[in-house]
């Protein structure tokens, strides 16, 4: 299963040294989602190997302190979060500003669920885990309620800049290491994302503001190769994975009318021309299923040509059955020339 990421909103933060602060990671509790994480099913053995502590799940930076503890304890996970010594790392530095000042108190997990068990949502969870490998532990901002750290800007703790650099939404950049590829749905605290293809990505596209909907686009190849759909926007995996199903076909590039026409118009000229083949018609068919509305009028007086008859004497309808006939007929003409 694909790795998960949970967010526990405004823990209890208790400072216990120098840089150093305990958090709650995670309870055993019901969450927004309607899942519970059992808190005697974690798997901390691979993380306590390289136990660092990373910004909103970034790993384009450095990791901002290293959890020096992680147990259990009363049915959540603890960790001691530390912080390293003052003027090595000043992203860290500003983080821990915010976290000794109260205006950041929020952690999320990252884990692998292994066992699980679905309820119904009402007398029981939607799903609980029962036992999951914890992956990665980061501090986080809390999007829905940037006005704590608007706060720390107004009283002096932050500058403005800074301010901009925490709150920034995870954003993938156009260029990414082979290694770093995103090959299966991956869910992070500020986006859900839905590869479809691999190719060389130039360019981050909205798909749709208004609903939080980008994507990593390939310029060569002209296609979408991930697809971003912003958490705060409603979004969930769920829906998403049904979005990309329905539309992505659709959405590969977006053509005004007037293209379609000059098209269309080429390729008229093109049949009248040359004629068509046998698959020349089969996709000329398809062309028609596809347009989903009734034959134009210069269309239908086309066909009505050929069959020799008088337009303004004939019914405005027109069958499918008599388009087609109709270019085989001209198809047939073309041929005895």
């Amino acid at each position: 299963m694909d790795t998960i990421y949970k967010i526990l909103e405004n823990c209890e933060v208790k400072k216990v040294g120098e840089r150093q602060y305990e958090f709650t990671a995670s309870t055993s509790t019901q969450d927004r989602d309607g899942e519970v994480i059992d808190a005697t099913g974690w798997d901390l053995k691979n993380f306590k190997k390289n136990p660092v502590i990373m910004y909103a799940h970034d790993y384009r930076t450095l990791p901002i302190g290293k959890a020096s503890r992680v147990w259990l304890h009363n049915g959540t996970l603890k960790n001691t979060v530390e912080f390293p010594p003052e003027g090595t790392y000043e992203f860290a530095d500003i983080v821990e500003r915010l976290v000794s000042t109260g205006y950041l108190k929020t952690e999320s997990v990252g884990f692998i669920p292994k066992k699980w068990e679905d309820g119904d949502g009402e007398k029981a969870p939607r799903r609980t885990y029962t036992k999951q490998e914890l992956l990665e532990i980061s501090i986080v901002p809390v999007p829905s309620n940037p006005d704590a750290l608007r706060n720390a800007v107004e009283e002096g703790v932050i500058t403005t800049k800074q301010f901009e650099a925490i709150m920034k939404p995870e954003e993938p950049e156009v260029e990414e290491l082979e290694g770093d590829i995103v090959t299966k749905p991956e869910e992070t605290d500020e986006f859900i994302r839905i590869p479809v293809r691999t190719c060389e990505v130039t360019a981050t596209i909205d798909i749709s503001k208004k609903e939080g909907i980008s994507a990593l686009y390939c310029g060569k190849e002209k296609q979408v190769r991930t697809y971003l759909f912003r958490k705060d926007k409603g979004w969930t995996m769920a829906k998403a994975k049904a979005w990309v199903k329905e539309h992505e076909k659709k959405i590969a590039h977006e053509v005004s009318q007037s293209e379609i026409i000059d098209e269309i118009d080429y390729l008229k000229s093109l049949i009248e021309k040359e004629g068509l083949s046998e698959e020349g018609k089969e996709s000329f068919e398809d062309l028609m299923r596809v347009s989903g509305y009734d034959n134009p009028v210069d269309i239908k007086t086309h066909v009505l040509e050929v069959q020799g008859d008088n337009p303004a004497e004939t019914e405005d309808s027109i069958t499918y059955q008599e388009i087609k006939e109709a270019i085989n007929r001209i198809a047939n003409k073309q041929e005895d020339k």
